[in-house]
């Protein structure tokens, strides 16, 4: 879901937002291969916070589609960034986070890596002789700490987080995330649904009403918002003052006051929530804040990461309220699976063709427009042969 509805101007139906993606679209693993690079090697990806990486040796991995990333807390106390492969034979180095000392050890043929990535050391050196050490070491990738959160981007060039984050980081700035710690471990799940389903999901709100009605009781969205920068927003949700006719819910309308304390006015009893990228939101909430990652595992196949970060300090009243909030993530997380996988399901189906899209999903529409400009071949109603998507792609391109 998401708060801040854009303006577009793609529609072929007056009145309405826009059109939708064709179908095979969303079911072409060739297709996947021409969308990683734009969507996800040349965009910020987020990886933890800085409050896991404290001491040197310190490290946390992301894996995507293709690539794996390790963020590692060197011993001169740089945080920086790299592929998570050995230069020798490519072997993967290091899962999920830890600690690895004064070395990053391949666990294949023992080559040792500096958490600075530079190479230390190479067994059994005779066997490789006139191999300068200096040009071996780990490929780095970029590495960016916004208010506590650190994003990597493989490759390209564009705008830093802080840049893109610019006109929603006065709000960003007071729930200063910075201080928060891990809650828990990532929690992932494997959605059967292609990742653009997952993330046009969480772009609209038309839904929330049939598919979400917890939130439709317990919240309402505010006209507060703003536009960042590359076609991404902000906005909040605030309390519905109509309390809920459910115990959890209006417990939760009736408490979410003992978090005032730590906020100026204009964010108190509201949830902060931004599309970021083309695959990430940053959610925050009076108690905790999320990042829910939307991560390609083949056409049909996405994994959704969310991490959780609190404040260290919560009173017993704000820890009951985070207990609703954890509750109330885990019962819409598992409403939205139960939609994308029946979405997956249907867009197969032998002649259908999208319908229009409202105004509540001009945010998918934006979305699928800022597509068919990466990617042309998009804009075909029907699917090219297979073997011949990027040919088609560059055509589409002239």
């Amino acid at each position: 879901m998401t708060l801040k509805k854009n303006d577009s101007s793609s529609s072929a139906n007056p009145g309405t937002a826009g059109s939708a993606l064709p179908t095979w679209t969303y079911a072409r693993e060739d297709l996947l291969e021409l969308e990683y690079p734009p969507f996800f090697v040349e965009t910020w990806q987020f990886v933890g916070h800085v409050n896991e990486l404290q001491q040197s040796g310190d490290f946390i991995t992301l894996d995507l589609w293709k690539d794996s990333v390790v963020v590692t807390r060197a011993s001169d106390g740089l945080l920086r960034a790299f592929l998570n492969i050995c230069r020798h034979r490519a072997t993967r180095l290091l899962d999920g986070r830890g600690n690895c000392g004064s070395m990053i050890k391949c666990p294949y043929h023992g080559w040792t890596y500096q958490t600075d990535g530079r190479l230390a050391g190479i067994p059994s050196p005779k066997n490789f002789p006139g191999v300068d050490r200096s040009e071996y070491g780990l490929f780095e990738a970029q590495c960016e700490v916004y208010r506590g959160l650190v994003f990597v981007r493989i490759a390209g060039e564009g705008p830093s987080v802080a840049e893109k984050m610019a006109n929603a980081d006065h709000w960003v700035e007071s729930y200063k995330a910075e201080e928060y710690v891990l809650l828990s471990e990532a929690v992932t799940e494997t959605w059967n649904a292609n990742w653009k389903i997952a993330w046009d999901n969480y772009l609209e709100n038309y839904h929330l009403a049939v598919g979400h009605p917890c939130l439709h009781r317990l919240v309402v969205e505010s006209e507060q918002g703003a536009m960042l920068l590359g076609g991404n927003s902000a906005g909040f949700f605030e309390m519905n003052p109509k309390l809920s006719s459910v115990d959890q819910e209006r417990r939760y309308q009736e408490i979410v006051g003992c978090t005032d304390h730590r906020y100026p006015e204009e964010i108190r009893r509201k949830w902060l929530q931004i599309d970021f990228e083309s695959n990430m939101g940053i959610e925050f909430y009076p108690s905790l804040f999320s990042v829910f990652q939307v991560l390609p595992m083949g056409a049909e196949k996405t994994q959704i990461r969310m991490s959780l970060y609190t404040p260290a300090d919560l009173s017993e009243s704000e820890k009951e309220l985070r207990s609703i909030d954890l509750a109330l993530l885990d019962e819409i997380n598992g409403q939205d699976k139960f939609l994308c996988e029946r979405i997956q399901r249907g867009v197969k189906t032998h002649g259908y063709r999208p319908g229009p899209l409202s105004q509540e999903e001009s945010g998918i529409a934006n979305f699928h427009d800022r597509i068919r400009k990466l990617l042309p071949v998009t804009r075909l109603k029907s699917p090219p042969p297979r073997g011949q998507i990027e040919a088609h792609n560059q055509q589409e391109s002239s």
